[in-house]
């Protein structure tokens, strides 16, 4: 089962059902290039009725979402977390968007990833690329998450690289001059805050770990549920792990993972998430387990 990204297209998974739900997508309150606004406004053009954003460590941009969505909405946020010294994420949903213990959190570590980008920023400046953090938080919303797309974008406004992938592969990659490693929650201590907020955790991506992690042992973390529908996930991939969900019984959910409308990209909205009937057994099981179900359908 191996898995397969974006330099094979025609071996990902396109589901010949039309979608209705996209649960996974990011805005400008984390690392998307568009607004909460801007985003509903999509979903609707894409014929997609029920959604989530899963910004990185926010749910900043929720309520401008939530007004401006003609949809459903459900609360959804995206954790780093750590496992076993390997970086995993969390897709939260159904969640109390008030809960004090996860809001605590979510800006603890909003704290925590702002002082890794001020040091990434110190170490461009020594390669001869002075960045502020100005530049950097300028266009960002209140609760803004901020991560390495941001430094990418400030890179290319300077003129010290042309595109994403060169910020990246010169500069603030993993194991780059100017990388510093993000910050992580501990995995059981991530399932225990979403589950006190009254939220259920869905392992996302999870094909992007299979180099790391056997198959098996991701199976069995103590996940409430997998994300099946991914871009980087392969159609064998996506059928062996939903016939996994399927016949114990788990939720599973997808999503386009969208971040922006560049070329060459497969993390489009109306391509990647649920049909109508699987989206009814995943808000079945929302209802079931959540302090914040989607009660009726539109």
């Amino acid at each position: 089962m191996k898995n397969t990204g974006e330099n094979s297209r025609e071996m990902l998974f396109e589901s010949a059902s039309p979608i209705v739900a996209d649960l996974h997508i990011h805005s400008t309150a984390s690392d998307g290039e568009y607004s909460p606004s801007d985003i509903a406004s999509m979903l609707s053009h894409n014929g997609i009725a029920f959604a989530a954003l899963a910004d990185h460590d926010s749910i900043g941009g929720f309520g401008e979402f939530e007004t401006a969505f003609s949809g459903k909405v459900l609360t959804g946020v995206e954790l780093s977390v750590d496992y076993r010294k390997t970086g995993l994420h969390l897709l939260a949903y159904g969640f109390d968007p008030r809960h004090k213990g996860l809001n605590a959190s979510l800006e603890h570590f909003q704290q925590i990833r702002f002082e890794r980008i001020r040091k990434m920023c110190e170490r461009l400046g020594e390669l001869g690329m002075p960045i502020r953090l100005e530049d950097i938080t300028k266009n960002g919303d209140t609760g803004t998450t901020l991560g390495r797309p941001h430094i990418a974008r400030a890179l290319i406004s300077a003129g010290y690289v042309r595109s994403f992938n060169m910020a990246f592969l010169k500069y603030i990659g993993d194991g780059k001059p100017a990388y510093i490693p993000k910050p992580r929650l501990p995995f059981e201590e991530a399932i225990q805050t979403i589950h006190d907020a009254g939220g259920i955790c869905i392992l996302a991506h999870p094909g992007l770990y299979h180099a790391e992690i056997p198959f098996a042992e991701l199976m069995k973390l103590p996940v409430d549920g997998f994300e099946v529908y991914h871009p980087n996930h392969s159609k064998t991939f996506t059928r062996v792990l939903k016939d996994h969900c399927n016949k114990h019984r788990i939720p599973y959910s997808g999503g386009s993972d969208f971040h922006d409308l560049r070329k060459n990209k497969f993390n489009v909205i109306g391509k990647w998430g649920l049909s109508a009937e699987e989206w009814g057994h995943f808000k079945e099981y929302l209802n079931a387990h959540c302090a914040r179900p989607v009660r009726d359908d539109r």
